[in-house]
């Protein structure tokens, strides 16, 4: 596995995320914790209808945001 990018204050060079910014510290595909929050919570309020994936940055690894695939769709009449 990869190692984010950082200078001296934490943040990443490329992005500049920056953990330290927020509250809880951030999620980040090099915890395990973090990958399997993420995977819970895409289990948890996918359905049928639509299918959720986290995406994260390539660059340190961040959460960047969900991606969300609509897997049915019928009209309305």
């Amino acid at each position: 596995m990869k190692r984010k990018k950082v200078n001296k204050k934490n943040e990443c060079l490329e992005c500049g995320e920056n953990p330290e910014d927020r509250a809880s510290g951030g999620m980040y595909k090099h915890k395990k914790y973090d990958v399997k929050l993420a995977k819970e919570y895409c289990e948890d309020e996918g359905d049928t209808d639509h299918k959720l994936t986290p995406i994260w940055k390539k660059c340190c690894g961040a959460l960047d945001y969900y991606s969300v695939e609509i897997l049915k769709f019928e009209r309305m009449r």
